[in-house]
């Protein structure tokens, strides 16, 4: 009769522990629905004359939706201070040209964008870049033993003061200011989960102004690393420099800027 008694509890507690397995979805009010805009501009630090400038248009969308709406029926354009280069559209959003490198990188740029009768603006300069000294494979880890150190090391631009936005690769960014180390070489670890021998991770370092690397500091705190997506709405919405013109309160979610960039590969042993 005891050994009954105790198979009774343990199938009860299976029991309840499956049940705790259930899904459980909560009704979210719906948001309101704005425009996403992936403009920061990478400009490769070679010595071709035409480059490609690119950027991606998105819908938010609700929580429990499949997929992401792309726009592909925007007029985009670019002005610099000798003409205006109309971007073609592209599938899944994007939107691209190809133009003189100096269009870019001397003097300001202003993006412009029209999209279901409202007109979004937004005005940036080139920031400079450093290149990647080395990038390398460490021994470290952190808590769970298991991540994977890679040390990257650049030398800071020297006699300004400067803003480094870093895209790790994996949905992974961060931000770093010189405040610490100007003029000087300087180097720091990032701890990777899940990564597998043969894996190779493709970093770039690109030179931010103020502005963007606060604007991606906090999103990055509030979006979380693992969205890969560093303007997805966050808790919080973090408004850019790109405005509406059209209607203030509604604002899109981005940001548009024009950044030298520096590239470096690492496969992982």
């Amino acid at each position: 009769m005891k050994r009954l008694k105790n198979c009774y509890i343990v199938l009860l507690l299976m029991t309840l522990l499956v049940s705790c397995q259930d899904t459980i979805e909560v009704d979210l009010p719906p948001t309101q629905e704005r425009l996403v805009i992936d403009a920061v501009m990478r400009i490769p630090d070679t010595d071709t004359f035409i480059v490609e400038a690119y950027l991606k248009l998105s819908k938010t969308t609700d929580y429990y939706a499949d997929s992401i709406p792309k726009v592909n029926d925007a007029l985009v354009s670019l002005t610099t201070s000798n003409q205006t280069y109309t971007l073609q559209a592209e599938e899944n959003g994007f939107y691209s040209t190809v133009l003189p490198r100096e269009e870019l990188t001397q003097g300001p740029v202003s993006l412009a964008i029209e999209y279901e009768e409202e007109f979004y603006s937004a005005t940036t300069q080139f920031v400079n870049a450093v290149p990647i000294d080395q990038v390398e494979q460490g021994d470290g880890s952190l808590f769970a033993g298991d991540e994977t150190e890679v040390i990257i090391t650049y030398t800071d631009a020297p006699n300004q003061t400067n803003y480094y936005l870093f895209d790790l690769d994996k949905g992974q960014y961060l931000t770093s200011e010189d405040t610490f180390y100007q003029n000087q070489q300087f180097s720091f670890s990032f701890f990777y989960e899940d990564l597998k021998p043969n894996d190779t991770l493709n970093i770039e370092l690109l030179g931010v102004n103020k502005a963007f690397s606060d604007f991606m500091t906090v999103t990055i705190n509030q979006s979380g690393q693992a969205s890969g997506n560093p303007f997805v709405p966050a808790p919080s919405v973090i408004r850019g420099n790109i405005v509406n013109e059209t209607n203030d309160a509604h604002y899109p979610i981005g940001y548009f800027s024009i950044s030298q960039v520096y590239t470096a590969s690492i496969i992982i042993e």
